[in-house]
């Protein structure tokens, strides 16, 4: 079991962090955007809606502080492990906090200061009205010069002949006159008879006949502007003949959108004119607004880091308390790479040899008393002995007495006494073996002959295959060599007495880690009918064994070899599949590297 607290908690917190974060944000930018475009606080729909957001937003935040100031009070009245540490984070976090804001409000104040002696610069306002009489001065200019050759009394013996040859009329008024850039001609009846220049410039006949002599008015399409007038001309010699000339001169490219330019920035400045003690208010509260929600936001943000400082603390206190009650399963996890790790990582690794410790006495009280077990049923085995001697001695009687059915009574009586010596010899064999089984002597062994001669010894059979190729040759183990063939043996017969009808048996061998520890897995894989369930809790208990001829003593043996070399033995079974045992034992310093070359 592991306790830690809830990484769905910490991801929930972080990122509500940040949506507050990217709000404060966008809080900032649109109130910057109402106070910088509308310095006369005209919009008073928008002024109010950002105005509520502004108050609302940190009302919110403080909202979310006090709840977690009255949580962690809550936690110190009732002792919760770590709440007066993390009162005093909060406290160090608090006075960070407002340590740094100090030098950011002044920093704050001077630039408003010198950016609004900037904005309100006579040199500034002076330079944009200036820019703006240039360019109505051109305007004017353009006009007038436009006004001026149509009132010319020049120009009707420049638009002479314009009745029959106006394309000559054409360039003749582009070479007195090149600002013209486009001529329209109408006969009486507003026909078109002529067009020269840009076709933005065209116009409809009735447009034309719409407008006045002499008025010069300006228009715009989509691509430029330009200034038209209308004059007439009465052709000579033909009566009631007088033609009507539209001449249009263009502005100079985006003409309309730099004079709508100056004039916003001419209005813009005269508002910051009116309004600058509105605007350097307005500031300070932009101000006002940014920075005392960021220092909420930052004391929320304490509260979270806090809690991650604080959270491995109370997992230790909690692991202590259960280890206290009895449960050595309990582990502590953290997150690779940060400084409590080492902490944590000792505190599992203590839990791991307390809880081996504790195993062990268990196990060798378990073992005390097995080998106490044992030794009564040696006792009580050899009581049959004697009746069996016996009848050994009857049957010798009926020989000596030449009894006519001593044939059949001998050997029947030497089959059975031979039989049951022989089973009271084996169990009284594997029963000492159990209770007197040696402190492994431990050395360096290679594991591959010991599971060649295990499988030469056990793969003779026909219906059986021992499978060694999943042991690589260069495989070693730190290890008692008489006890691993042992359990090797014991593991094998096993496996063989379950397969009656045939069957396979693997071994295999590989290089594992768990944490910090490496160890040599040893894996017996057989295709056998599986192991019931209501003897894989029992399975390594003396006496427990699924055979109906058996001591049960054959994986007793080989938990207590496993045991001995501290490691460990667990199994994975499935009813007619067959089961697989896993036998873990540890490596010595420095033989590591060399089990997995």
């Amino acid at each position: 079991m592991s306790v830690r607290a809830s990484a769905g908690t910490s991801l929930a917190t972080l990122i509500s962090l940040i949506v507050l974060y990217v709000l404060l944000i966008t809080l900032v930018l649109v109130f910057a955007g109402q106070v910088l475009g509308d310095l006369s606080f005209t919009r008073s729909s928008a002024g109010i809606a950002v105005v509520i957001i502004a108050i609302v937003f940190p009302l919110l935040l403080l909202s979310f502080i006090v709840i977690n100031l009255v949580r962690l009070g809550r936690q110190r009245a009732v002792g919760r492990p770590g709440a007066r540490f993390k009162s005093r984070l909060l406290l160090s976090f608090g006075v960070i906090v407002l340590l740094a804001s100090v030098p950011q409000a002044v920093l704050s104040v001077n630039f408003i200061r010198a950016a609004t002696d900037a904005w309100f610069s006579a040199e500034t306002g002076d330079a944009i009205r200036g820019a703006q009489d240039i360019t109505l001065a051109f305007f004017g200019q353009k006009q007038d010069d436009l006004k001026s050759f149509v009132d010319s009394r020049f120009l009707s013996g420049v638009l002479e002949g314009l009745e029959s040859q106006p394309g000559r009329v054409w360039e003749r008024i582009q070479g007195v006159n090149p600002g013209i850039d486009s001529m329209q001609v109408f006969d009486p009846v507003f026909e078109e008879t002529y067009f020269a220049g840009p076709e933005e410039f065209r116009i409809p006949s009735l447009r034309a006949a719409a407008a006045r002599d002499g008025q010069v008015t300006r228009e715009s399409t989509a691509a430029v502007s330009f200034l038209r007038v209308r004059t007439s001309y009465a052709a000579r010699g033909v009566a009631e003949s007088t033609y009507t000339v539209i001449f249009s001169t263009c502005l100079p490219a985006d003409f309309d959108k730099t004079a709508g330019r100056l004039a916003d920035a001419l209005e813009f400045f005269v508002q910051l004119e009116l309004f600058q003690s509105n605007f350097v208010t307005a500031i300070a509260v932009f101000y006002a607004f940014f920075s005392v929600p960021l220092m909420l936001l930052t004391i929320l943000v304490s509260f979270f880091l806090s809690e991650e400082i604080i959270r491995p603390i109370v997992s230790l206190e909690e692991a202590t308390r259960r280890i206290a009650e009895g449960d050595f399963s309990i582990r502590i996890l953290s997150r690779r790479g940060d400084e409590l790790s080492t902490l944590v990582d000792s505190f599992n690794r203590m839990v791991s040899e307390l809880g081996r410790t504790r195993t062990k006495m268990i196990q060798t009280e378990k073992i005390a008393a097995w080998q106490e077990i044992a030794q009564r049923l040696a006792h009580e085995i050899k009581n049959p002995l004697t009746p069996i001697r016996l009848a050994a001695e009857r049957s010798l009687r009926k020989y000596e007495s030449s009894s006519p059915d001593f044939d059949t009574v001998f050997r029947n009586s030497v089959k059975s006494i031979v039989g049951e010596v022989d089973n009271l010899n084996a169990l009284l064999t594997e029963f000492r073996e159990f209770s007197r089984l040696p402190a492994p002597s431990v050395q360096r062994v290679s594991l591959r002959p010991i599971v060649e001669e295990v499988a030469a010894t056990y793969g003779q059979q026909s219906r059986h295959i021992v499978m060694t190729d999943g042991v690589p040759a260069e495989f070693t183990l730190d290890a008692d060599p008489g006890q691993l063939k042992q359990l090797l043996v014991n593991l094998c017969k096993n496996a063989l007495e379950a397969m009656p009808d045939g069957g396979e048996i693997r071994i295999a061998a590989d290089v594992v880690k768990k944490g910090e520890d490496t160890f040599g897995r040893i894996q017996v894989e057989d295709t056998g009918p599986g192991i019931p369930s209501e003897y894989q809790e029992s399975i390594f208990k003396p006496y427990v064994t699924t055979k109906r001829h058996g001591t049960g003593l054959g994986l007793a043996i080989v938990e207590r070899i496993v045991f001995d070399h501290h490691g460990q033995i667990w199994f994975e079974t499935q009813l007619g599949v067959g089961t697989t045992f896993y036998l873990d034992l540890p490596f010595t310093t420095g033989q590591s590297d060399e089990g997995q070359q």
